[in-house]
């Protein structure tokens, strides 16, 4: 189970919440309390005030989880979301999405560095906890926006335009229906993305 505290935000996967559920419902038969008792103690031992509050966030996380799986979910560097962003009704800011964005980024990161050459290699730390310490620290330089405009882009290279008209600077990346895609590693044509949207590989 992935859990983690952001400001006053608990954010954790459908999946926790169905494990805590379950809990509870283990807790009741194998004592004299009550459902609700139940759901209170499983509450407080994963550091909520009562079920309710688990409730509560469940909703604000469902939202999120369901952007990353089947919608669209975009990252930027911070500089760029706070300085270049231009405002638009169709993107929210979303910082409990990175959680379940958290492995395919990690995956990039790790790619990155397997990729660089040896005095740059030489700068990784090669102890793991380390090795994360640093990964959550850069991933600090990340600013999510979640679509909820009236519908999906159909293809990922439709969502080029899109974002093309927010902000000057390409995204980082992005997911689209669950998929992940580095924009200059998956899109590019001979080196260069088109943020227009048009341009496609040659075959």
């Amino acid at each position: 189970m992935k859990e983690f505290l952001m400001h006053t935000e608990h954010v954790f996967s459908s999946v926790a919440f169905g494990k805590w559920k379950q809990q509870a419902r283990d807790l009741k038969r194998s004592g004299d309390l009550s459902h609700h008792q139940a759901l209170d103690l499983i509450a407080k031992a994963n550091r909520f005030r009562d079920w309710h509050h688990v409730v509560t966030e469940a909703k604000l996380n469902r939202i999120s989880e369901t952007a990353f799986r089947s919608g669209l979910v975009v990252a930027y560097d911070i500089k760029d979301a706070t300085e270049s962003w231009v405002p638009d009704e169709s993107f929210v800011d979303d910082s409990r999405v990175y959680l379940f964005c958290q492995n395919d980024i990690l995956a990039w990161y790790r790619r990155e560095d397997e990729e660089v050459e040896d005095e740059e290699k030489r700068a990784i730390p090669s102890d793991p906890v380390e090795y994360m310490e640093d990964f959550e620290e850069w991933c600090m330089n990340i600013h999510f926006f979640r679509y909820v405009g009236p519908s999906l882009p159909s293809a990922p290279r439709q969502v080029l335009p899109l974002l093309d008209e927010r902000c000057f600077f390409a995204p980082m990346f992005f997911w689209h229906g669950g998929k992940f895609i580095d924009p200059w590693r998956d899109l590019a044509v001979n080196n260069v993305l088109d943020m227009s949207g048009e341009s496609e590989p040659d075959h």
